[in-house]
């Protein structure tokens, strides 16, 4: 299943070093006037001191936070494809998608997954379809959100857009519920600008009605826009019932701060191993460890027991496992609903990552082996 290109230029369009003011402006005042035209007044590219600067200097993306709408022109590509039945699929525009109801695909009774595609996805690529399949294969309905016309600009501005689309997805969402959609048996899954969506559907949601969303399944959170962000203008734990939050790495393309009801740090969540021995994954590779960790969860949910620790920076250093009595918790869809915090879960180098029992024991933490290294006083070089 090939992934490079969506992530290559997810790489490109994600770090600061972003082509300059001018190669970018005409594209995106194009774009802000169709979206958003009230915001976006500036007839001249801004200036800015030095190339790097644009569009996110220290990692603050302007404008990401204002108000935005989407016309009802552009509504029309807001879709929503259902896929069941043996990966069959039918896609409704915003416009129809009270006609899910009727597809054969989609039962109710049954528990719905929700996807919120994430930056430069669609449901038609390899990620979102992965999820799709996984979940169809345990009797899921399946719809996936179809928000490519919005998420496929500059980042900043797709993060600013998630939020009318959060809005947007929320009102079909009630439209469904007069079909039976049954929101305790409604979840999200979400990654990376994804979660953040998520987010923002399930926020709406309960203001439109008073009433939560089951689940959201937030797999690593996308940081820049929304690293330095207060709960209401991100994926927060009171979104929903319950939050699972799985970092893999926090000082990337992912963040730090605890999200949900249960925040997951994937050996440690900053850099994940690598098949290079002593040499840990970038952070494109880090941030999309997450999808196979996923899937490897889905497939062996019994398999993926973390630990509890107390802080953030105790589950970086990999130091939880003194803690007393030592508490446990499995990652995915089994996970325990009623437990609380911060957890540290370590994996292999290579799929299915899993450690199970081993790991409980520090001996096969992959960072502690390699820190273990240097632990001897006694060293000698021969020549």
């Amino acid at each position: 299943m090939n992934i490079l290109i969506p992530v290559l230029i997810t790489t490109m369009l994600l770090q600061c070093a972003s082509p300059a003011p001018s190669e970018l402006y005409q594209f995106e005042l194009s774009m802000l006037n169709k979206l958003h035209k009230p915001w976006f007044t500036t007839e001249k590219p801004p200036q800015f001191p030095r190339k790097g600067e644009y569009p996110c200097k220290g990692r603050v993306c302007p404008g990401s936070t204002k108000p935005a709408l989407i016309p009802k022109s552009q509504l029309k590509y807001l879709s929503f494809v259902v896929q069941g039945n043996g990966r069959s699929r039918q896609k409704y525009t915003y416009w129809s998608a009270k006609n899910i109801a009727k597809d054969p695909r989609v039962n109710f009774k049954r528990k719905t997954l929700l996807v919120a595609i994430g930056y430069l996805d669609s449901p038609n690529l390899p990620i979102s379809a992965m999820f799709a399949n996984e979940y169809e294969d345990r009797g899921y309905n399946v719809i996936l959100v179809d928000n490519q016309r919005f998420a496929t600009v500059h980042y900043h501005l797709a993060s600013r857009l998630m939020r009318p689309v959060g809005k947007h997805v929320a009102e079909v969402i009630i439209q469904l519920m007069e079909f039976g959609l049954d929101p305790s048996k409604l979840e999200l899954l979400g990654f990376s600008l994804g979660c953040h969506t998520a987010g923002f559907i399930a926020s709406h949601f309960q203001t439109m009605t008073g009433r939560n969303i089951s689940a959201i399944t937030a797999l690593e959170p996308s940081g820049p826009c929304f690293r330095n962000l207060g709960p209401s203008e991100r994926l927060d734990a009171s979104n929903a019932d319950f939050v699972q939050v799985i970092h893999t790495n926090i000082d990337g393309y992912g963040m730090a701060t605890p999200m949900g009801h249960v925040d997951i740090y994937v050996n440690g969540g900053e850099y994940q191993p690598s098949d290079i021995t002593v040499y840990p994954c970038t952070s494109t590779c880090s941030h999309f460890r997450i999808l196979a960790l996923w899937v490897a969860a889905l497939k062996n949910p019994r398999k993926f027991v973390g630990i509890r620790c107390n802080s953030i920076q105790q589950a970086r250093d990999s130091e939880c496992y003194s803690n007393v009595p030592l508490e446990t918790i499995l990652m995915g869809l089994l996970i325990d609903r009623s437990k609380r915090g911060i957890f540290y879960l370590a994996t292999s180098v290579e799929y299915p990552f899993y450690l199970g029992a081993k790991g409980l024991k520090p001996e096969y933490v992959y960072w502690k082996t390699l820190t273990n290294i240097n632990d001897g006083d006694d060293v000698e070089i021969y020549t």
